[in-house]
């Protein structure tokens, strides 16, 4: 019994193959930070700690598929009511949990594809159409799901380019001359230490700092100075949309 099948697998492949994930577990830092989170445990009992969505994917672990049509259809209807409970897009929130939601499609298919099999090609009862509409539904959710979290990313990455600060003007304003000064700390927008390193800029310490900074901001790779100075561009372009 095919309900759907290629058009649903469609769109779940689009969905695992929009969004790439960064290989860091922990992108951001400080007041404003966003934690990446990294694979969850999907197995054992459901804990008052898991997420919807790590619940879902346990909820559909624990169902079996029996030996009548009636039932099998049933078990269908609700494997995809836990789907179209979780299909939805809650900024960051939704971000930080990807990779879950990824699991929970495929294991949805997959347990969705082992339940129709064992369904009569005959069987035309009315939870069957039931289930039909229920399966539509799920392809215009994740469609709109792809498109709300495309346009959310896409947006965002657009601001946070605006405001990336330079690694090679940051190099450049950290060499002694003005880093002494401080000046490369109020670029980077470490206003507090900028006015430090002003005050103190007459006992020579700060050039000498500056100096080591420059010769560390030169050496440094430009991910690892926008993990650093451009949180907000770095956790956003971890995610590979494409339009």
């Amino acid at each position: 019994m095919n309900i759907l099948n290629d058009i649903v697998r469609g769109a779940s492949t689009q969905f695992g193959r929009e969004f790439g994930r960064a290989g860091a577990n922990l992108i951001l830092k400080g007041a404003n930070s966003y934690t990446i989170r990294g694979i969850s445990d999907y197995s054992g009992r459901i804990k008052v700690s898991d997420s919807s969505i790590v619940k879902a994917i346990k909820e559909i672990q624990k169902i079996k598929f029996v030996s009548t049509n009636k039932a099998n259809s049933s078990r269908l209807i609700e494997l995809t009511d836990l789907m179209l409970a979780n299909i939805s897009f809650n900024g960051n929130e939704t971000l930080n949990q990807l990779t879950d939601l990824k699991e929970l499609v495929d294991q949805y298919n997959n347990k969705f594809d082992h339940g129709s099999s064992l369904i009569d090609d005959d069987f035309k009862d009315k939870s069957i159409f039931y289930l039909e509409e229920k399966r539509k539904e799920f392809v215009t959710l994740m469609d709109e799901f792809n498109n709300e979290t495309k346009i959310f990313i896409n947006g965002n990455l657009e601001l946070a380019k605006q405001k990336r600060k330079s690694k090679k003007t940051a190099t450049i304003l950290a060499f002694p001359i003005l880093g002494g000064l401080g000046v490369h700390k109020f670029y980077l927008g470490k206003t507090g230490q900028g006015i430090m390193y002003f005050i103190f800029s007459l006992f020579l310490i700060p050039a000498i700092i500056s100096f080591f900074e420059f010769i560390s901001y030169l050496s440094m790779s430009t991910e690892k100075f926008d993990s650093k100075f451009n949180l907000e561009y770095s956790y956003y372009n971890q995610f590979k949309t494409t339009n």
